[in-house]
């Protein structure tokens, strides 16, 4: 943490911070009220000055209040939180491992989650399933080599599913079911290993942004006929000629708005014919 953000943060608590009752609580909440966030804030700070912590927490209150926030709204621990999300490049990701241990202990489902291999080699597939409440099979999409492949998985540099794909293809049956049926649990997150893998473009897009993206990608790209927004004009009309001069006046096909004439006193209301009034003489 720099210089300047560390001043921020101990003149905030310094100065602006107000006291605290004996059962202040998060609730769930940080941003709700001074109170809450001031008690988040106090947490953060007591956690950032620790050394068992994950590097990325120690001595940084701000990625400490998020990883609060997150336990909070999870109903979990921040330990927990703090030692199964990374931060990849900017991108927050949980461990695959941690996916599958929230999913278990859950306790949403009669059993814990398990694997479906099949095959072996390039011909090797897998799905997460587990059976609800109700004795009915959940079943999450199928992962299979050919899948990993075709993804570009397998050719990432330092990538493991060329060393231990049985691993690698039950941690993406997992996430991908983890998204699919459990999204609340996870905050609809990314695994870490699926980070890495994943282009720039791909992370967290949803139906919404590739609808909006082709939008702007086919804004204006379409030509428009002129045809279509011309006013229907006859060809055989004839552009309107002085007859004394011979000098053409008008053109029927460009249309030229009434103007509006004064009104007289008598109610008249055009100049043509205009008869003076009596009063005027």
């Amino acid at each position: 943490m720099s210089d300047k953000t560390t001043a921020a943060v101990e003149a905030f608590n310094k100065d602006n911070l107000p006291a605290l009752p004996d059962n202040a609580q998060l609730n769930g909440d940080l941003w709700s009220n001074t109170q809450t966030f001031g008690l988040a804030m106090r947490m953060a700070n007591a956690l950032a000055a620790s050394t068992v912590i994950p590097k990325e927490y120690q001595g940084n209150p701000s990625n400490t209040l998020i990883a609060l926030e997150m336990a909070s709204r999870m109903g979990t621990s921040p330990m927990q939180v703090m030692q199964n999300l990374f931060v990849i490049n900017g991108r927050p990701s949980w461990s695959s491992q941690y996916i599958i241990a929230v999913i278990n202990a859950s306790r949403k489902y009669k059993h814990e989650l398990k694997f479906e291999l099949t095959g072996k080699g390039d011909n090797m597939a897998c799905y997460a399933w587990t059976t609800d409440k109700n004795g009915e099979r959940i079943e999450g999409p199928v992962i299979s080599m050919q899948m990993a492949k075709d993804e570009g998985w397998v050719q990432k540099n330092g990538s493991k599913w060329k060393t231990m794909p049985e691993v690698m293809i039950r941690y993406r049956a997992a996430s991908f079911f983890g998204r699919l049926y459990c999204s609340d649990m996870i905050m609809g997150i990314y695994s870490q290993e699926e980070v890495y893998e994943l282009a720039d473009d791909e992370y967290f897009v949803s139906a919404q942004d590739e609808a909006e993206a082709t939008i702007a990608k086919n804004a204006n790209s379409e030509m428009i006929d002129a045809g279509e927004v011309t006013p229907n004009v006859s060809a055989a009309a004839s552009p309107i000629v002085d007859e004394s001069t011979g000098e053409v006046i008008g053109d029927p096909s460009v249309s030229t708005p009434e103007q509006p004439q004064p009104a007289d006193p008598n109610g008249q209301q055009t100049m043509e014919g205009y008869k003076k009034p009596d009063w005027a003489s």
